[in-house]
C-alpha cells in the first residue's frame, strides 16, 4: 500500500514569529517586541522549517531575509494570521472593537502631515488599536505586505482594491524666497530651463511639468533637474533650503507658503489638473471593524485638517 504524505499544520504562534521576524529582519527584535524569549521565537521558525522540510529564512551580519519559500509562506500567513484576527473578533461579544493591529502605508510626506499629526486622537479614540506606519513612496503590496490601509493618489481599475476618495487637490511649483531673490522669478514657464529644479528620482533626468497658457491651452516644459530626491519629503525639504524650484502637492505646502518659507512661482500658469488621494484597502479587509474605523478617521482628518478640497 502506498504511504500519504504526511501532512503539516503549522501553529498560527509560529506563523507569527516568522512574519515578524522578517519584517523586522531580527529574532530578538520580534521577541522583544511579543516579549518573550528569543529562543521562544526561534523554536518556532525551527519548526516550520522542519515541518514544511525547506529552509525559510537567511541568516547573514545584515539580518534575516527570506527564501523563496519563505517569502511565499509569509504572504499567505500574512493573509491567514489576519482572517483569523477577523473570525476571532465576529466571533467575540465585542464585534464592533476596534482592536488589534493595523499596518498602514504612505509616502513619507502624506505620512507626515496627514497622519502622525492625528495619531494620538486616533490611540486616545481606539485604546485597544495597534498602529504599524510603513513610509515609503513607492506602491506597497496590500497582500504581500500584509497592509491594511495604504494611501494612494493613482487606483487602477481592479477588483483586488477597493478604494475611498479623501479629498482633491493640485500640485503647483514652489520655491523658497530665498532663491528666487538670488536667482530670479521666472516669468514664463519656458524660463524654468535657466533655473535650478528638484525633482523625484522615479521621473528620471529629464521631467516634463504640464501648464496652460494666457489663452488656457496646454502647455509642457521639459527641465533637466539639477538635484533629484528618492521621495517626495527630500525634495520637499530640499525646495524649503533653497535648492531650486520643484513641483510640491498643494495641501502639503500650505504651511510652509503660510510661514513665508515656500513661494508659489508661475502660479498664472497652472495646469489646474485636480488629483485624488485615495484610502486603499483589500476587499478581504474592508469590513474588519478596525479598517473601518481607520479609513472614517482619516476622512474627517483629511476634510477638516489637511485643507483637501471636499469630494463632490
Amino acid at each position: 500500500m502506498k504511504k500519504e504524505p504526511r501532512s503539516f499544520l503549522p501553529d498560527p504562534a509560529d506563523l507569527r514569529w516568522l512574519v515578524r521576524s522578517l519584517d523586522l529582519r531580527s529574532f530578538s527584535a520580534a521577541a522583544r517586541e511579543m516579549d518573550v524569549a528569543v529562543s521562544v521565537v526561534a523554536r518556532g521558525v525551527d519548526r516550520l522549517e522542519a515541518g514544511y522540510g525547506v529552509r525559510l529564512l537567511r541568516r547573514s551580519t545584515h539580518g534575516l531575509s527570506a527564501t523563496p519559500e519563505g517569502a511565499e509562506l509569509a504572504q499567505e500567513a500574512r493573509a491567514l494570521l489576519a482572517q483569523l484576527e477577523d473570525i476571532g473578533a465576529s466571533l467575540s461579544d465585542q464585534r464592533s472593537r476596534v482592536a488589534g493591529t493595523l499596518r498602514l502605508a504612505s509616502s513619507q510626506e502624506i505620512c507626515e502631515a496627514l497622519v502622525l499629526p492625528h495619531l494620538a486622537d486616533l490611540q486616545a479614540r481606539y485604546p485597544a488599536l495597534r498602529v504599524e506606519l510603513l513610509a515609503d513612496d513607492r506602491v506597497a503590496d496590500l497582500v504581500t505586505e500584509g497592509i491594511d490601509v495604504a494611501l494612494r493618489t493613482t487606483v487602477g481599475h481592479s477588483d483586488l482594491v477597493v478604494a475611498r476618495e479623501l479629498g482633491r487637490f493640485e500640485r503647483r511649483l514652489y520655491a523658497a524666497p530665498g532663491y528666487l531673490e538670488q536667482h530670479g522669478t521666472p516669468a514664463e514657464p519656458s524660463e524654468l530651463q535657466q533655473h535650478h529644479t528638484v525633482t523625484h528620482t522615479a521621473q528620471g533626468p529629464a521631467v516634463t511639468w504640464a501648464f496652460r497658457n494666457a489663452q488656457g491651452k496646454p502647455l509642457e516644459v521639459t527641465v533637466r533637474s539639477r538635484l533629484a530626491a528618492s521621495s517626495s519629503a527630500l525634495v520637499h525639504h530640499a525646495l524649503v533650503g533653497g535648492a531650486g524650484i520643484g513641483m510640491l502637492s498643494s495641501p502639503l505646502a500650505a504651511a510652509d507658503v503660510a510661514q513665508g518659507q515656500l513661494v508659489e512661482v508661475l502660479a498664472p500658469f497652472a495646469s489646474r489638473t485636480v488629483h485624488t488621494l485615495y484610502a486603499v484597502s483589500s476587499p478581504g479587509r474592508r469590513n474588519a471593524a478596525r479598517v473601518r474605523a481607520v479609513i472614517d478617521f482619516l476622512v474627517k482628518a483629511s476634510k477638516d485638517r489637511w485643507a483637501l478640497a471636499p469630494v463632490r
